[in-house]
């Protein structure tokens, strides 16, 4: 094993030297690590119990809960609605330790290695992020460029660090192309594509790691032109994440649920390596998918039970204005215990209004966390005491302007209320101290923050000056070394109170912006602007924190000055991502100065606020009515922003985003076109477009994926989007063809997108083949399309071992019945392999009406009709009988055929609870009379969980609104009754009561199609006008003959069916006897095990299957993942003997499995059951 570099010197000495006691002595050997190598003493013995830390370096964490429990979900990733994907601690290691074998491969031990992932894929940055690490090199987060915006950022960092090489997914490459040719510097690393990186079992560490080693660079927010990268060891990081754990009182059964971006120091620290240090899952969500729709953010605090989450002071108040109290029908808090709160300002009225808004679903005010920290310190400094609510003081508002504190009553005139943030953590010293003297200042006194703790980084990467100035400070009196802050504040009661900033550093959504690189992007905007004459500053308005940028203008007089706002608020919000608030346009030489002439931004700011500033003019976003009123330029004839030919737009889709940015710009929107650019033409800010975005999703009923959400920005991109993503009409609105006449010109050189006419670019196919990953990673086979050699019974043969089966739909046995089989041979000699077209064209086959005849015998009802496929019948039958202007209400765990079938018809589909015929009958009574025909659709057994409804209920529901009810017995014909005639046989009901009966051939009846069984007025019908009967082929002769002898088979044998349902209730007992969780079982032939994690459901399949047991599991999305689960069919074939042991292998295997910390192992989660199922028939 080889050994990683030291921190080398080019921005300070080594933790070991620098942490020193506050006496100026020399700190003894063995205070500066404690005996497992950590600078953290902090006693966690309470929290951690029986699972001590490893207190030396995250990978050493990382390697001991992989060791301790390698199936544990050490990350979750979703979107709350439509896809989760998780991460065991095991392939977390594997996959890391692959990355890290490449980095040393390529000589990157103790380089710089740039992690540039796009938001939306935060697994990958993990085990990126942990690969540079395990390899010794240096890991520098960064988010990665965009149309050219922030390549300069990112270009000033990687110069900065001398990066050597970039990790990054393949699609990112793939989309910087032509960006890193303009680039050089970026263009001339080594791109690594980290995506298709999956380690083996063995795969080694290669490189020795110690505490005070350098582990990565956490730049900070803020100054382009001279960013500063804090170097963070292995110790500081491993000191910081003790003092989280230690400070948020964790939970062994809790865990956190994080949106913040991973390139922060609070999304980094607190979101990846926190929860690494301390062994529980985190669920990670991309910031596009909260500041869309903050009501996500709850969402998934109350579907995962987050204990611990937060963000900046401005999430809280996003969700304040933008969740109506709609939205959060069925979210629960009350399982969030620290809901942190920092970055930015703490206000007292955002404490105060969140929790009073979202109190009543179970958020507590004591769960509400300031806390106080920053990127040099590596993450947290103080933090509110856990049990507490968050301590709010007056003080008398003048006298803190001039750094007086005096605590006064919140109803004293002047009051100005404060909120605490926290109390300073253990092994911290926090002092208050005059920034020109450096001596400690009295409680009563505001003064600059210093720090001294084994948290605080070694310096800024090859900057020993600024290095030596903020990091090695001392007190007047010689003590230290502490860090500078560069924040204002005071102690009171033990309690740090931040007031603001020393320099004139702009905060606003958590994100620092320097105001000199903002004046000299104003300077350089126009030649209007005097040069030398800006002030960039943030003020406060209506409770948020609002950018201002005040310029001297040329002396020329001029009654319009709209270009140079709009140039201002154009090149700031293309340069820093923040358009002006307010542009105030000044005469010339009137903007406060020093007598050497430099800019005074308090002075200025504060004539702002007086209204003293000599205008010339004015404009302001939170005052519609400004003193000038700015027109948009118009766009620039030839369309779009990247200069190439535009595509027609659909008129809908264009009219309904132009509707959607013009309700979000107001006034500034009144000039759109679709060649706008929302960001540069517009100026609006993330929140604003990615409101925009929300709204068109609600209005169109999709989601924008949200890599796509970073790369649009004009009008005409969004629709382009809309079109590719969601389609042309409006939710709710029937699909109408687009005549040429409404089509506008086919423009020049217009070329579809790749991901439009390529199927390795589709959206669905990369997120399949990330799922397909995932389980790569895992360590585990695919265990979908099996092939299978030979007859599939009681058991089967795969790869030339005969196994035993309980992934078959052969109930009674009828496929590879000799009789069964002697038919379809006879038929295929007499009526040949095929009918060879439809039967309305090619004639049928006397063999047809025969088992049609039979089919409806059996039933109980007049007549039926035979189609090709099962999945077919549903979809064909109910889009075709139902249309706009009729309802579909069907169980919410309804076959996706009967939900294709619904979407086909333009039908209102409306799903009712699980089994809830009582729910149903209310729906009916509220909504019947709106509708035309209404059709109720139920299943006889549901294929996923083995229950079935109260089929006489269902039919005094359908009685009394006088409705159609549809029947779907795929799983309940020869499987339930006496002679195994379905669900009406089992309740006893006359079969004439139900309008629609639907079954499939392929279970019971040992071949393939699907029936629709009813009255002679709807088979007929259906015969002639059915497009999925009318326009396929019809059912081949063989299948017929199989399905047919199959039901005489049924009819002859009997006791087929009574063995089948011994069997199942067998089966279903044992299970419950041996304490395994079968859900919503009934004793049907389903049986399902219920796991309650997908990654252990497969585990389980595998290890069953080395005992020689096929049994599929069924993972997420196609059941929730608290539902995960194997799913059993049984059969008549099966013999007590093999029912008894598979059971008992089960219950083995799965208690083998080690237990799963978070209690998501095998628990009774029966009850929740899956919400929809993809499983083929």
């Amino acid at each position: 094993m080889g050994a990683a570099f030291p921190v080398d010197g080019r921005g300070g000495s080594s933790v070991g030297d620098r942490i020193r006691p506050l006496d100026g002595s020399a700190r003894p050997a063995e205070r500066r690590t404690s005996r497992n190598g950590s600078v953290s003493t902090v006693n966690l013995e309470p929290l951690f119990g029986s699972h001590p830390p490893a207190r030396t370096t995250i990978i050493d964490s990382l390697d001991y809960w992989a060791s301790q429990y390698p199936d544990q979900d050490a990350f979750l990733a979703t979107d709350v609605e439509s896809f989760e994907i998780r991460i065991s601690y095991e392939a977390l290691r594997r996959k890391s330790r692959a990355i890290a074998r490449v980095l040393v491969e390529k000589g990157l031990v103790g380089e710089r290695v740039l992690l540039l992932y796009p938001a939306e894929r935060p697994l990958e940055f993990v085990a990126g992020f942990l690969g540079c690490l395990t390899a010794g090199a240096v890991a520098i987060p960064a988010y990665p460029p965009r149309r050219n915006r922030n390549m300069k950022r990112i270009l000033a960092i990687s110069d900065d660090a001398s990066a050597r090489a970039a990790l990054t997914v393949t699609e990112t490459i793939e989309r910087l192309g032509s960006m890193l040719d303009e680039a050089q510097a970026l263009g001339d690393l080594d791109w690594i594509a980290t995506d298709d990186l999956i380690g083996g079992p063995d795969e080694p560490r290669l490189v020795d790691l110690s505490p005070e080693q350098l582990a990565f660079l956490q730049y900070t927010s803020g100054s382009t032109g001279s960013p500063k990268g804090v170097m963070l060891t292995h110790a500081n990081t491993i000191h910081n994440v003790s003092l989280i754990t230690h400070a948020f009182r964790m939970s062994r059964t809790g865990s956190g649920v994080f949106w913040l971006p991973t390139y922060h120091d609070m999304g980094l620290v607190g979101g990846v390596l926190k929860p690494l240090f301390f062994g529980r899952p985190n669920v990670l969500m991309s910031p596009f998918t909260f500041l869309a729709k903050p009501i996500r953010w709850l969402k998934a605090i109350s579907k995962y039970r987050g204990t611990v989450s937060g963000g900046p002071n401005f999430a809280y108040d996003l969700c304040v204005q933008k969740i109506p109290h709609e939205e959060m029908e069925g979210i629960d808090l009350s399982t969030w215990d620290v809901a942190f709160n920092g970055a930015e300002p703490v206000r007292r009225d955002t404490i105060q209004n969140f929790t009073q808004k979202f109190s009543q679903y179970g958020f507590r005010a004591n769960a509400m966390y300031p806390c106080y920290g920053m990127a040099e310190s590596t993450l947290i400094v103080t933090g509110k005491p856990k049990s507490r609510t968050p301590t709010i003081l007056a003080v008398h508002g003048p006298e803190l302007n001039e750094h007086r504190v005096n605590v006064v009553d919140c109803t004293a005139p002047f009051a100005q209320e404060l909120a605490s943030s926290g109390v300073v953590l253990p092994e911290e010293d926090v002092l208050i101290v005059d920034p020109e003297t450096h001596a400690p200042l009295p409680s009563e006194k505001v003064g600059e923050i210093w720090i001294h703790s084994a948290s605080v980084g070694v310096g800024y990467w090859n900057k020993p000056e600024i290095t030596e100035h903020v990091f090695r400070a001392r007190r007047s009196d010689g003590h230290g070394p502490y860090l500078r802050s560069g924040d204002l504040g005071f102690m009171y009661d033990d309690e740090l109170y931040v007031t603001g900033r020393i320099k004139d550093l702009i905060i606003v959504r958590g994100v620092n912006r320097y105001p000199q690189d903002i004046e000299l992007t104003v300077e350089k905007a126009t030649s209007r602007i005097q040069p030398g004459g800006v002030a960039a500053f943030a003020v406060d308005i209506q409770g948020q924190e609002r950018l201002v940028v005040v310029a001297e203008v040329e002396r020329k007089r001029s009654d319009d000055w709209s270009d140079v706002v709009q140039a201002v608020r154009r090149d700031v919000a293309r340069d820093y991502d923040l358009p002006p608030d307010a542009v105030v346009l000044v005469r010339f030489g009137s903007i406060p100065t020093t007598s050497s002439g430099k800019i005074q931004r308090h002075a200025c700011r504060q004539e702002f606020l007086e209204g003293t500033l000599k205008v010339v003019a004015q404009w302001t976003v939170w005052d519609q009515e400004s003193t000038m009123a700015v027109s948009l330029p118009a766009p620039q004839p030839g369309g779009a922003s990247n200069g190439e030919a535009s595509r027609a737009i659909h008129p809908i889709v264009a009219a309904k985003v132009l509707e959607q940015v013009r309700a979000v710009a107001k006034e500034r929107g009144r000039h759109v076109t679709l060649d706008t650019n929302i960001v540069l033409d517009l100026g609006l800010d993330s929140l604003e477009r990615l409101q925009i975005a929300a709204a068109l999703e609600d209005v169109f009923g999709g989601r924008f994926p949200e890599d796509v959400l970073g790369q649009i920005e004009t009008c005409r991109e969004v629709a382009e989007a809309i079109e590719r993503h969601m389609g042309t009409t409006p939710r709710g609105q029937r699909p109408t063809e687009t005549s040429d006449h409404d089509m506008t010109p086919r423009p020049a050189n217009y070329a579809p997108a790749d991901e439009d006419c390529r199927f390795d670019k589709l959206s669905e196919y990369k997120r399949l083949k990330l799922q397909m990953r995932q389980i790569e990673a895992a360590g585990a086979v695919n265990p979908y399309f099996q092939a299978h050699d030979g007859l599939t019974r009681d058991t089967t043969i795969i790869r030339g071992r005969r196994m035993r089966s309980f992934a078959s739909y052969n109930y009674v046995g009828m496929s590879g019945d000799p009789v069964v089989s002697r038919a379809a041979k006879e038929a295929i000699d007499r009526y040949g392999t095929s009918v060879s077209a439809s039967r309305l064209v090619s004639g049928e086959k006397t063999i047809h009406r025969e088992l049609e005849t039979a089919i409806a015998g059996l039933i109980g009802v007049p007549d039926s009709i035979v189609f090709v496929g099962g999945h077919s019948t549903n979809e064909s039958t109910i889009g075709h009988l139902f249309r706009s202007g009729d309802l579909i209400l069907h169980d919410a765990l309804a076959h996706n055929s009967i939900i294709q079938g619904a979407t086909l018809s333009g039908a209102r589909r409306r799903a009712f609870p699980h089994n809830d015929w009582r729910t149903l009958d209310q729906i009916l009574h509220d909504v019947r009379h709106a509708y035309h025909r209404v059709l109720i659709a139920i299943e006889g057994v549901y294929s996923m969980d083995g229950d079935f409804p109260e089929l006489p209920r269902f039919l005094d529901v359908k009685r009394r609104h006088r409705v159609f009810l549809m029947v779907d017995e795929a799983h309940s014909m020869g499987t339930m009754g006496a002679r195994g005639r379905g669900i009406a046989e089992h309740f006893g009901i006359d079969p004439n009561d139900v309008d629609i009966w639907m079954g499939t051939l392929s279970k019971s009846f040992g071949s393939c199609g699907g029936y629709i069984a009813g009255c002679k007025e709807l088979v007929e019908y259906l015969k002639y006008t059915a497009p999925g009967f009318v326009y396929s082929v019809g059912i081949p002769p063989a299948n017929a003959a199989a399905a047919l002898a199959s039901l005489r088979q049924l009819e002859k044998c009997p006791e087929r069916v009574a063995r089948l349902q011994h069997n199942a209730v067998r089966f279903l007992t044992r299970a419950r006897e041996r304490g395994l969780d079968t859900g919503l079982g009934q004793g049907t032939p389903v049986v399902p095990i219920i796991i309650g994690n997908s990654m252990r459901a497969l585990e389980l399949s595998q290890r069953l299957f080395a005992r020689g047991i096929n049994v599929l599991p069924i993972l997420y999305p196609a059941v929730e993942e608290k539902a995960a689960r194997l799913r059993f069919f049984i059969t008549a074939c099966h013999s007590d003997e093999q029912i008894d042991e598979t059971v008992d292998a089960v219950a083995e295997e799965l208690a083998a499995i080690r237990p799963h910390p978070s209690g998501n192992g095998a628990t009774p989660a029966g009850r929740a059951s899956a919400e929809r199922e993809v499983a083929s028939r």
